[in-house]
């Protein structure tokens, strides 16, 4: 997995103020600095981003989760709480092409990074406010976290168990709406570019997920009703649909309609079934699903999941192996893919460290990182260079602790 890739240049020259933290905005800036885009990292003195403390502290600053999504970026160490730093901080608002925050509505007005103020700064800016309930309404003002979106979204509800809810296991309110802000951004720049004036994109997480479960949604929209938590099951709910246990591990099995329920039937012997008026379509299978089920784990437990998985791709049958993330980052689809990418110098690692890409290709090019995450305050003197602020003016802006 070496680190051999062009830096892809989709989105060469625009620059990006990213005055994110946690998860949700830095991965949105992550996915726009993998395009090419210079995204500068706004961050406290001291602290910075808050994700650089959670978890186990590879070094000073460098937790795993803010090494995952701050690769590309540069950093700059600013204090937007002295007039020094408000000033500072409006040069580059100057010189940005978007500006992204993920802060409480209002709480970047009183910092003197709102709308208003990088409007004033730079008329044809791209402003990108992402936030828990959105910018404006009743709620807009309450807090936001990954998991309290998932379950006030309805994500709970739609997976787990007949009998219990279940937050889906990593943090997909945030990663979704990280998605969705990025796409809003890229369709702003479409827009400037054609038209000319920027734009403010206000960009909710609770709206940002009942996008992204947008077919249960438009199920109870059309029918209303709410469909049934099925597990580890798809939702169809058709018996040769679904999870087994083999001999050494789980398989995985989509054969949800009649003609894959047909091949399945086949490939696994059990050519009776097709003539079992239990069996006999769609609709009488959802009836009789338990029993279908019993019938084909029955079967998959006499071998292995390897084997079996062999047998139904050779008959035309979607199916696959559960996989642990061990697994996983050994598939030779991602290894022919270049989507993992690994670098040296990290902060507190001896070793290379493996990057995520972004999940699609440029002209064959993964869209990979190419520079390792920035310390806090890494660049600072470089990036107010560029803004044109004088050596001896960056000297008294860090004696005085402006910057760091």
């Amino acid at each position: 997995m070496p680190a051999n890739s062009p830096r892809i240049n989709l989105l060469e020259g625009v620059r990006i103020l990213d005055f994110t933290h946690v998860h949700a905005g830095p991965l949105c800036t992550y996915q726009l600095a993998l395009m090419g885009a210079d995204v500068i990292k706004v961050e406290a003195p001291g602290a910075g981003d808050q994700m650089r403390s959670m978890g186990e502290q590879l070094a000073p600053g460098m937790s795993p989760g803010f090494l995952g999504q701050n690769a590309n970026k540069r950093s700059i160490a600013l204090d937007l709480k002295t007039d020094d730093g408000v000033k500072v901080v409006r040069r580059l608002m100057g010189d940005a092409d978007v500006i992204v925050i993920n802060m409480r509505p209002g709480t970047a007005d009183r910092l003197g990074i709102g709308y208003e103020s990088a409007q004033s700064a730079n008329s044809s800016v791209i402003y990108c406010a992402i936030s828990g309930y959105g910018q404006s309404g009743p709620e807009a003002d309450r807090a936001a976290m990954d998991h309290l979106i998932q379950g006030e979204s309805g994500i709970f509800l739609a997976t787990g168990t007949e009998t219990q809810p279940v937050r889906v296991g990593f943090a997909i309110a945030d990663a979704g709406t990280a998605v969705i802000a990025s796409s809003a951004i890229l369709g702003a720049l479409v827009r400037r570019g054609r038209e000319g004036p920027g734009a403010f994109l206000d960009v909710s997480m609770l709206e940002s997920c009942m996008a992204l479960m947008g077919l249960n949604y438009y199920n109870f929209f059309a029918t209303g009703k709410v469909g049934p938590r099925v597990g580890p099951n798809p939702l169809a709910q058709i018996g040769s649909a679904g999870t087994w246990q083999t001999k050494d591990g789980v398989l995985l099995v989509n054969a949800n309609n009649q003609r894959l329920f047909e091949r399945m039937a086949r490939a696994l012997g059990c050519d009776a079934l097709l003539e079992d008026d239990r069996f006999r379509d769609i609709n009488a299978s959802r009836k009789h699903r338990d029993e279908l089920r019993t019938i084909f784990g029955e079967i998959f437990s006499t071998n292995t999941a390897s084997h079996w998985d062999d047998v139904l791709r050779k008959a035309g049958v979607p199916s696959g192996q559960l996989k642990s993330p061990e697994e996983v980052v050994q598939h030779p689809q991602l290894q022919f893919r270049r989507t993992l990418t690994s670098m040296s110098n990290v902060p507190g690692m001896d070793d290379a460290l493996t990057f995520l890409g972004a999940g699609f290709t440029v002209d064959d090019s993964p869209t990979v990182p190419t520079a390792i995450p920035p310390t806090l305050g890494r660049d600072s003197d470089e990036i107010l260079t560029e803004t044109g602020i004088s050596t001896s003016e960056i000297k008294r802006l860090r004696q005085t602790g402006v910057i760091a």
